[in-house]
């Protein structure tokens, strides 16, 4: 084997035992000792090769197939932004990163299988970002651009994985609210915790990553972390919520009282909270920052600092890459294993999916 394919083969080992969660000493005793730790280290280096037996061993005690290992290529990370405490451990972000890491390759094989184009292309790369009236000026073209109008988006993650960003959920503890990663190879993947979330704080929170990433902000603005982080949340109301649409509904002149009736309208129908209803109205001169702040004391007093009235109901999930993989299954492009790969599922569980001949 050349020394690139051994290089790749040791680095998804790595990756399946990251995402496994464990050490070198803690593969080596799943695997009964079987290998030492120090072996292993050699596989992962790319200096050696496991034997059949020992990679048969190693595919069931990382729980991945045989496939994943032999996979002849690896995403390279070009720069990745976390929402994250700081005592999420090591372990635990490093497992987040493969997996999401694994989704993408899946899911840019399926396309490539398909012959369907995956490259990005970011409208708004031109707009260098100093004010929040840059912020708007980005969200306005981005929805003209990708043809949204002026209407709510239904299924946010659908939306971006149709312009070429790919959107991972995770279900994990509170130590972590999501990750935005750029690719080498042009590519965006944003990874979002579900957990424990009401649907319009994963939206805005799909969007904040995303805006890491996906935006020119100017050297002045990365130099102030809390004004760059103020500055994605509002990306993420801008493109949640049309300012046209947003003096529409509330009345395009200064108001001192606001009815908590007329903000449910609002959330439930465009799918943003109302604290980032109230800050975007403080923001484009609607009411004062007083009044701002009275409305914020009120919400936390009342609601406390997480909840909030009013019930958005709406979906946000993936469809696209399961429809792909089932496409592919109909044309015969890829076997039932190679669907079992792709996805992570048992082959009994793909054979469901088979076409009704």
């Amino acid at each position: 084997m050349k020394t690139e394919q051994l290089e790749i083969f040791g680095t998804r080992l790595k990756s399946a035992r990251m995402i496994a969660g464990l050490s070198l000493r803690e593969l080596s005793e799943k695997i009964d000792n079987e290998v030492t730790k120090q072996s292993l280290s050699k596989y992962e280096k790319g200096l050696m090769l496991p034997t059949p037996k020992v990679l048969q061993a190693l595919s069931k005690a990382l729980n991945q197939k045989i496939d994943f290992f032999l996979f002849n290529s690896y995403t390279e990370f070009k720069s990745i932004s976390y929402r994250k405490k700081q005592d999420l451990p090591k372990k635990e972000e490093e497992s987040i990163l493969e997996k999401a890491r694994a989704y993408y390759e899946s899911y840019s094989e399926i396309e490539a299988i398909l012959g369907l184009k995956t490259e990005f292309v970011n409208p708004v790369s031109n707009i260098t970002i100093n004010s929040y009236d840059d912020i708007e000026r980005a969200a306005n073209t981005l929805r003209k651009e990708w043809e949204l109008g002026l209407q709510p988006i239904s299924n946010l993650i659908e939306m971006l994985e149709s312009v070429g960003i790919k959107v991972y959920i995770i279900e994990h503890s509170d130590k972590i609210d999501g990750i935005s990663i750029e690719i080498e190879n042009g590519g965006h993947l944003v990874v979002i915790n579900i957990a424990n979330k009401p649907l319009e704080r994963i939206r805005f929170t799909i969007l904040h990553e995303l805006a890491h990433t996906f935006l020119k902000f100017s050297d002045a603005i990365k130099k102030s972390p809390k004004l760059l982080e103020k500055l994605c949340h509002y990306f993420a109301s801008c493109l949640l919520l049309p300012k046209t649409k947003l003096l529409e509904m509330i009345g395009g002149k200064k108001r001192s009282y606001i009815k908590i009736i007329e903000l449910e309208t609002i959330k439930n129908y465009f799918g943003i909270s109302i604290r980032a209803i109230v800050y975007r109205l403080k923001q484009i001169g609607i009411i004062t920052e007083n009044y701002h702040k009275r409305w914020s004391i009120w919400l936390n007093k009342t609601y406390g600092v997480k909840d909030e009235p009013g019930n958005y109901i709406g979906v946000e999930k993936s469809y696209r890459f399961m429809q792909l993989i089932n496409r592919a299954l109909s044309e015969e492009l890829i076997s039932i294993s190679k669907a079992g790969t792709l996805t992570g599922e048992n082959i009994s569980d793909i054979k469901k999916m088979e076409p009704i001949a």
